[in-house]
């Protein structure tokens, strides 16, 4: 990225005085990610030396050769000063450096002076005349690694859990992989300084997923020309393993190639691991088979993560995390409460993380801790279908819309058994809980739906109460007509990575 500073930049960042944070953290990004920072030659010089503060005047000068010069820039016309005007020797200054930019000479043009933004408007340069926290924005949004979060998982080094690497957690893989070659590569990874999420529970390790980005060299997998991450390692516990954290594993996995722009995930398992393989093929993984160095069928679990390779005429649940939002696709804002909403979406904005997050209770609280959640209500509505979209209103003290989820099924359920074999392991609710709702009903409105992401921005109630949809203030299941939908589509609500268009 070109980018050419203003005065009011360059002072801001070498004037002999504490530097604002948003000013070094741009120039910061800009140069570790190979961004150009110019100057212009025949724009600063002559503003700095129209500073009356002769002190500031010298130091500013004296550090301009840190920055690298405008080369082979053009003269404004006659046609572009008369069309922004301005006759003043500032104006002179602003044309000079706006010119650049309107011959494509530089990507952006960075400045403080909310006259040359209002000038940038006349000639349609706004979108790319920015101030400080516009480019700060930029530079974090095409150069910051996005890590997903969640808030009974922690994301870190893999040095920080050295001191667990003789527990008995990590027995088992020492016996399928050998134990002194295990260790060889758990010592690489200390070394590569390799990422990894790990559930610690009472100072336990309860499941780990060790991951890392690997070039066309390195991953060698057939017919991938780009990067891939690889789940190098991915184990829970015996303990932990009813709480579903492969399917949490995967949706952080997911997250992180959408956030870096990667088009293939993958991992390695043995046959023997049938209830991994057969999670990792419900979610659209494909299967390649090969033989290790020790003589062993290993297989090769890959997830193509590139849109433009997915021909989906429907939401079905192997594109997970993708989906389809046109026309045919009904769409639905489904009320919750907000204490169901925290033990739900777990890693919601809406929800504050707790101290005791970690602690055995809330790990068990498995509805937080899966893609496929179950939502029950006394709804009598039976319109929806496979394939709808939802969207999930936090009311009460929130009243705000922010989780995306497809409807996978809808039921009317009038017996227990049959209830709690539907929502076991994916609802908020208790079976005492259930038993006492159904007694009281008769009979229960059971959705069962993947979580897919969050909103790019929350629908907050200012916006719901302009939707015409929402006249009843979502105060139960409510379809969304396309034209309200397209409206908050055209608006920017929606994360467009995700919607396969």
């Amino acid at each position: 990225m070109r980018i050419l500073i203003d005065t009011n930049i360059l002072i801001n960042l070498e004037d002999n005085k504490v530097i604002n944070k948003q000013f070094s953290e741009f120039y910061r990004l800009a140069i570790t990610n190979n961004c150009k920072v110019f100057y212009h030659p025949n724009a600063i010089p002559i503003d700095i030396s129209r500073d009356k503060n002769t002190d500031r005047k010298e130091i500013i000068k004296s550090k301009l050769d840190k920055y690298e010069k405008l080369k082979d820039f053009s003269e404004p016309t006659i046609e572009f000063t008369n069309h922004i005007g301005g006759k003043k020797i500032n104006d002179e200054i602003d044309n000079k450096q706006l010119y650049q930019l309107s011959k494509g000479y530089v990507d952006v043009f960075v400045t403080q002076d909310n006259g040359i933004h209002k000038n940038a408007k006349k000639i349609g340069l706004q979108t790319t005349v920015l101030d400080v926290n516009q480019i700060l924005y930029l530079l974090e949004e095409q150069f910051t690694i996005k890590i997903p979060t969640h808030p009974i998982l922690k994301e870190h080094s893999i040095r920080e859990i050295e001191n667990k690497f003789n527990s008995e957690f990590f027995d088992s893989l020492r016996e399928d992989y050998g134990g002194d070659i295990f260790d060889k590569w758990l010592a690489k990874c200390l070394t590569k300084n390799r990422k990894c999420y790990t559930l610690i529970v009472n100072d336990e390790l309860q499941a780990i997923l060790i991951y890392n980005v690997e070039t066309v060299e390195e991953h060698q997998l057939k017919n991938i020309f780009g990067k891939a991450l690889k789940i190098c390692t991915l184990k829970v516990s015996d303990t932990a393993f009813g709480i579903k954290l492969g399917e949490l594993f995967l949706n952080k996995m997911f997250e992180y190639c959408i956030n870096q722009k990667i088009n293939h995930l993958y991992l390695t398992v043995y046959e023997k691991q049938e209830h991994l393989i057969k999670l990792l093929e419900t979610f659209g993984f494909y299967k390649i088979e090969f033989e290790n160095k020790q003589g062993l069928i290993e297989i090769q679990m890959i997830k193509c993560l590139d849109k433009k390779q997915i021909n989906a005429t429907e939401n079905s649940i192997n594109i997970h995390p993708f989906y389809i939002d046109n026309p045919t696709i009904s769409k639905f804002a489904i009320p919750i409460r907000p204490d169901y909403y925290g033990n739900l979406f777990k890693d919601g904005q809406l929800r504050i993380p707790t101290l005791f997050d970690t602690s055995p209770d809330s790990v068990n609280e498995i509805q937080g801790n899966t893609i496929i959640k179950a939502y029950i209500s006394n709804s009598k509505i039976k319109n929806l279908k496979q394939g709808d979209l939802l969207f999930f209103y936090s009311s009460k003290t929130n009243q705000e819309i922010e989780p995306v989820g497809i409807l996978e099924t809808i039921q009317i359920v009038k017996n227990f058994d049959e209830l709690w074999k539907i929502v076991g392991k994916k609802t908020v609710f208790s079976q005492e809980q259930l038993l006492e709702k159904l007694n009281e009903k008769g009979e229960l409105n059971v959705i069962t739906f993947r979580q897919i992401t969050y909103l790019k921005k929350k629908v907050k109630l200012p916006k719901i109460k302009e939707i015409k949809s929402f006249k009843n203030k979502i105060q139960t299941i409510t379809k969304i007509s396309e034209t309200d939908y397209q409206e908050l589509k055209d608006e920017k609500y929606f994360d467009q990575r995700y919607i396969i268009d």
